[in-house]
């Protein structure tokens, strides 16, 4: 793997004061300690390769890390964290102790979507740095980006993962790797 260079930060234990009336036990909150590698330089990123499309040189990212089961996009930011390939998951690291993992979604249809969670299901990914993602249930690598027709060229993809020709109505679409 390539890193231009790593340094790592220690979140210490921080004790909170409460105010007085508070129980003496519940004066102080402790926050835990996180070791977690920053990276100085850029971070290696997930990048839509398919030349030709729309698509082409996005990254994988989210569109709300706080909330489980937000969806996983395509957009310029590169600001998704540190990436972790560990028992078939791909996990995310951005400000959090607990990384959230990409998931996929239920749907009839045969394109399924991609959510970001907090909730690790191994074996879901073959995947590593410098490597086509594949599903390894439906063993596709082909994903589906969408968006809105009257969207801008900046906002952001919707991904999913195609294993079947359905497409959604009334959506741009791109299909990539």
């Amino acid at each position: 793997m390539l890193f231009s260079s790593l340094a790592l930060s220690l979140f210490a234990a921080v004790a909170i004061a409460a105010p007085a009336s508070e129980d003496a036990n519940a004066a102080r909150a402790i926050h835990p300690i996180c070791l977690s590698p920053v990276y100085t330089g850029t971070p290696p990123n997930i990048t839509a390769i398919t030349p030709g499309t729309a698509v082409t040189g996005l990254y994988l990212s989210d569109s709300d890390t706080s909330t489980a089961g937000s969806p996983a996009i395509l957009s310029t930011d590169t600001t998704i964290g540190r990436l972790e390939f560990n028992n078939g998951t791909i996990a995310a690291y951005q400000g959090y102790c607990s990384p959230f993992f990409l998931q996929i979604g239920t749907s009839d249809k045969s394109y399924k979507p991609l959510t970001w969670d907090f909730t690790e299901v191994d074996n879901i990914w073959d995947a590593d740095f410098d490597k086509i993602i594949t599903a390894k249930a439906s063993g596709s690598s082909e994903f589906l980006a969408c968006k809105p027709l009257l969207s801008t060229a900046s906002d952001p993809f919707t991904l999913y993962l195609q294993t079947g020709t359905d497409r959604p109505n009334g959506l741009k679409l791109a299909g990539t790797k």
